[in-house]
């Protein structure tokens, strides 16, 4: 059996620190990578991730195992670059070893996101991951906390975030806004929260990507899609507040906030779908039919939502009388729409199929 030990390092730090080109394929050069790293940052995690490969390699060996040991490295902004010259430098190991198996050594989750498409070519045997040991005393915690706040990557994600939420609630209560400072914190905290659990930070990062390559390109459609739907998350979030700030108690504003907030957000994908459809048929000359089954979807998303929360604000003695008509009207409108983007996502599927179009109830 040929088994490939496989070290990951998502933020290049073998590149960054020790200038060491990856993938670096074979117990030498791992070897030579490990002490160059090593060199120049003893403390540096991913040292010990290659020395945990080191080990699992002898161990392979003694076993009569057909061995190979290779460590590929992401780039230092960590996200979609960083991922595809991870696949990328994987692809290029598979071209010099074919192995039956691979054992995945990492430092952490992180490291782990290339997993599944590390499945889909090989077999993982193993995941090894290194947590480094520390004496349980307060030197050692002090020390932790001081190089956490020097290394890049947990300071631009966790302890920036904390400190401007911090300054925030410390503004406010200066000016003697008390409520507002607790309820505030705890509604940022709340929505970054939902944010990673969504992966909205991600799709927003794609966008930003999207606006900036779009602009590099001269894909001025998808540019102004992008800006659209941003400007329009921006004037949301502004005018729902100050539309909601004239209610006295924490139901109401924060049933009229998103009363207001969500006809925003349909309207921010909706700009950005257009947009991209609209650069797209510019280009190649057709127009995405997935389009118009996005904005139907949106559209029926729209009715529903205004359904759900008019009677949701007769429930709480938000809404002073319940709009039948309008309930009735807003339903029918919403089905009709998600029947029509239905029939929409049907024909284009049996079309991309390359089959005869079929009634939609089949």
């Amino acid at each position: 059996m040929k088994t490939l030990v496989l070290c990951v390092d998502r933020d290049d730090d073998l590149g960054v620190k020790a200038m060491i080109t990856s993938p670096v394929i074979g117990k030498k050069n791992n070897l030579r990578g490990l002490i160059a790293l090593g060199l120049e940052d003893p403390e540096d995690s991913d040292a010990n991730v290659m020395l945990m490969g080191l080990k699992l390699y002898k161990k392979y060996t003694e076993m009569g195992r057909s061995v190979e040991i290779a460590t590929i490295c992401g780039d230092r902004n960590v996200g979609h670059q960083s991922d595809a010259n991870l696949v990328k430098q994987f692809y290029a190991v598979l071209e010099q070893f074919t192995p039956d198996t691979v054992v995945l050594v990492s430092d952490g989750a992180e490291d782990e996101i290339i997993l599944p498409l590390i499945s889909q070519k090989v077999q993982v045997e193993h995941i090894a991951r290194v947590v480094i040991k520390q004496q349980q005393n307060l030197e050692s915690t002090f020390y932790i906390i001081v190089n956490a706040f020097k290394s890049p990557k947990i300071a631009k994600k966790i302890i920036l975030p904390m400190a401007s939420i911090l300054m925030l609630w410390g503004i406010l209560m200066i000016l003697g806004q008390t409520t507002l400072a607790f309820g505030l914190v705890v509604i940022i905290l709340s929505l970054v929260v939902i944010s990673k659990t969504l992966g909205i930070e991600d799709q927003l990062a794609r966008m930003f990507d999207d606006m900036r390559s779009a602009f590099q390109t001269r894909r001025y459609f998808l540019f102004i899609g992008a800006v659209m739907a941003i400007s329009l998350l921006v004037a949301g979030l502004i005018s729902s507040y100050f539309k909601a700030e004239v209610y006295n108690t924490a139901g109401e504003f924060l049933y009229n906030f998103i009363d207001w907030f969500y006809s925003f957000v349909i309207a921010s994908a909706a700009s950005y779908i257009l947009g991209n459809s609209l650069d797209s048929f510019m280009r190649t000359g057709k127009f995405s039919r997935s389009s118009i089954t996005f904005i139907l979807s949106l559209g029926a998303i729209w009715f529903f939502a205004g359904t759900a929360l008019n009677f949701l604000g007769y429930m709480l003695n938000f809404v002073g009388e319940f709009d039948l008509d309008r309930t009735i009207a807003f339903m029918v409108l919403g089905i009709v729409l998600l029947l029509v983007s239905g029939m929409s996502y049907t024909y284009n599927r049996n079309k991309l199929r390359g089959r005869k179009r079929m009634g939609w109830m089949r």
